[in-house]
């Protein structure tokens, strides 16, 4: 008697479910960290802020996000990025709508901070009448303090966003589909930033700077109740997917039943996770020019009118076309590593999209065209979104399990890139002078793309000789 074969069961597709909730995630992360330069001359007017003084309200938000990205990237791998990033849309949203109630006031607490005066003149802020080497500066507690601080908690809850989505989707995704995944992923963050420009007009319109803060901050809290109740960590925890799906997942291998503990002995030397840090922080430090100061350069420099709709589609546009330039070097790095291998699969792609990043940067010096420089600064800003995928895999490559400290260690350096360079930038653009601030960005570019040179995407560095023999024995590396 001849047995008839059950078909095969069609494999479901909660993966992509669980990838439109990181996506999803990734879009408010931008709406929420741009709304801040879409309404910072109105916020400036009304707290009584100088341009230059604005600068360090980016720095603040900057220097948290980097500080604790290692923490929370941690905090996803031992406790699984569910529960951290919950806390962590829930923390951000909290003080995006605490930045719409920051008041203008200023106290004098009746006591000096001697600075040098030339450390004065380069932050932009007033000097003494008198002369002298040394400027006796107010320790004023004010609208400026307060805001920083705010910005500050604001960064500190937002970190490890993008590291625990890249430790979800390692879970949720094989190999051969991660650079998709995280081309996806930063594709919906940049066009996030993107759309703001257009979603934060109107609400600012009706209800002012203060109530477009508080609208995204309510708004962020919204997203996380439907998030947790539909994710999980790992497709093992979800009722709705099958075995065909899970062999799917499984396709790059399975979790070892004996997971070894981290060894940052390894880590800490190993050259590909410091070279990476170096790209990032040249990467972070080069683009932040199009989330700080790019709407100033284009009214003041292209001679773009103020709240011009051409004003608008050029500060949007670099975030827009660095959105799909992600999802296309996402697709181009999972082809590259099946034809070339790790090596070159991810660190060519890496390299050769900095330097032509580096490039447009350059040639956006030769005119003061907006019709030149506004689409030499897209290209700049889409050949530096092409390594983004490559970037983020590659920390998932060299973290394996542990990918979600790996990828927070090269985000906290990379950030501290952002904490530098929006008054670097400052300081080269008062002087009138944005060819030198577009040469900084430019030269960032560049050494990112040698770095991508001296990185080893195919070994796992955050465990020991012994365990990384055990796990590769077992068929779990």
């Amino acid at each position: 008697m001849t047995t008839i074969p059950t078909p095969q069961a069609k494999p479901t597709s909660v993966r992509y479910e669980m990838l439109a909730w990181a996506c999803s995630l990734s879009m408010l992360t931008y709406i929420d960290r741009v709304c801040i330069k879409e309404v910072a001359r109105d916020m400036r007017v009304d707290l009584g802020i100088s341009e230059a003084e604005f600068a360090w309200v980016f720095s603040a938000f900057s220097l948290a996000y980097a500080s604790f990205e290692i923490p929370s990237g941690w905090l996803g791998d031992r406790f699984g990025p569910r529960k951290i990033l919950s806390r962590i849309v829930l923390w951000w949203s909290f003080f995006t709508a605490m930045t719409g109630v920051v008041w203008k006031f200023s106290v004098d607490t009746g006591y000096s901070i001697p600075l040098p005066t030339g450390l004065v003149q380069w932050l932009g802020l007033p000097l003494p009448t008198s002369e002298s080497a040394w400027t006796p500066m107010p320790l004023l507690i004010n609208s400026l303090l307060f805001l920083m601080a705010v910005r500050f908690l604001f960064g500190m809850g937002e970190a490890g966003a993008y590291p625990n989505a890249a430790r979800a989707l390692r879970s949720w995704f094989p190999y051969g589909r991660r650079g998709l995944a995280q081309g996806l992923l930063w594709m919906f963050g940049r066009w996030g930033g993107s759309a703001s420009v257009f979603m934060i007009a109107p609400v600012a319109f009706y209800f002012g700077w203060r109530g477009a803060f508080i609208t995204f901050g309510v708004i962020g809290a919204l997203w996380v109740v439907g998030f947790y109740f539909f994710f999980r960590n790992t497709p093992a925890e979800h009722p709705r997917v099958n075995e065909a799906e899970l062999a799917i997942i499984q396709e790059g291998g399975r979790e070892s039943q004996k997971p070894p503990p981290i060894a940052w002995s390894h880590i800490l030397r190993s050259p590909s996770l410091w070279f990476l840090c170096l790209m990032y922080f040249c990467s972070n430090a080069g683009w932040c020019f199009f989330i700080t100061w790019d709407v100033v350069y284009y009214e003041r420099e292209l001679g773009l009118g103020q709240d011009s709709l051409g004003l608008k589609l050029a500060s949007g546009a670099p975030l827009f076309f660095g959105g799909i330039a992600c999802i296309l070097g996402g697709f181009g790095t999972d082809w590259q590593v099946r034809f070339l291998g790790r090596r070159w699969g991810r660190t060519l792609q890496g390299f050769l999209a900095y330097a032509l990043g580096a490039t447009f940067f350059f040639l956006a010096l030769l005119t003061n065209d907006p019709w030149i420089a506004v689409p030499s600064l897209c290209l700049a800003s889409f050949f530096k979104d092409f390594a983004m995928a490559v970037s983020w895999s590659t920390c998932i490559d060299i973290g394996h399990r542990y990918s979600g400290t790996i990828a927070g260690f090269m985000n906290m350096v990379g950030n501290f890139g952002q904490v530098f360079a929006p008054p670097i930038v400052k300081a080269m653009a008062s002087r009138g002078d944005w060819d030198q601030a577009l040469v900084f960005s430019g030269t960032m570019f560049l050494v990112s793309a040698v770095s991508w040179l001296l990185i080893d995407p195919r070994r796992v560095i955050v465990y020991t000789a012994d365990d990384h023999a055990r796990l590769k024995g077992e068929g779990t590396l």
